[in-house]
């Protein structure tokens, strides 16, 4: 397997923890986005949107972080990544859909419009609104994990993987996770294993 990424990027590194979870090889390209290198014609053959990740297995191309997610759970069932029966799979979607759509891209929004674009093309009620979304998902994840080590089963699976790589940002973006104390505990023991320590350093 080949997973196309940028090193900066969560949603690649949400793919690398779950690669590196399974504990199949792969090896890792590196899309250098600040070169414009997922705007050339070769990634465009193969990820159309020009964003990162891209994991190519075999002859089969897949983009979309989600979605790779789901592939490889699929692929590596002995792994219990996406739950053991019905009511779980159907929570760990609901985990992956939500920060799908709300918590990454509020995060984006926020990082964009605070760090990454140019003073004067940054957008402050942007990076409030994103911010006011960031700050919800928060209490819901805290609320959601009082009493459970991990979000919706006893061990760990997609649906915490998902959350983690935009959580390791949230320092940088001014969140302050020692506000809460339950999402605090379960992030230290994502990053104890071995998979966050490898990506991480």
């Amino acid at each position: 397997m080949k997973l196309y990424g940028f090193p900066m990027s969560p949603n690649s590194r949400r793919v690398q923890l779950t690669l590196e979870e399974i504990e199949e090889p792969y090896e890792y390209v590196t899309v250098d986005l600040t070169k414009g290198e997922h705007k050339q014609a070769e990634y465009l053959a193969l990820n159309p949107f020009g964003r990162v990740p891209t994991l190519v297995d075999g002859g089969y191309v897949l983009w979309e972080s989600h979605a790779i997610l789901q592939y490889l759970a699929a692929k590596y069932p002995e792994k219990g990544l996406d739950g053991g029966n019905p009511h779980e799979k159907g929570e760990i979607a609901k985990w992956l859909f939500a920060n799908a759509a709300h918590f990454g891209p509020a995060a984006a929004r926020v990082f964009a419009h605070t760090i990454r674009l140019p003073e004067e093309q940054r957008m402050p009620r942007v990076a409030e609104e994103g911010r006011a979304e960031v700050t919800k998902v928060l209490g819901v994840l805290e609320e959601a994990l009082k009493g459970k080590e991990w979000l919706v089963s006893a061990r760990l699976t997609l649906a915490d993987i998902a959350f983690t790589p935009t959580l390791a940002f949230a320092p940088m973006l001014g969140f302050d996770l020692s506000q809460y104390p339950h999402l605090s505990a379960w992030l230290d023991r994502i990053r104890d294993r071995p998979s966050y320590k490898k990506i991480y350093g």
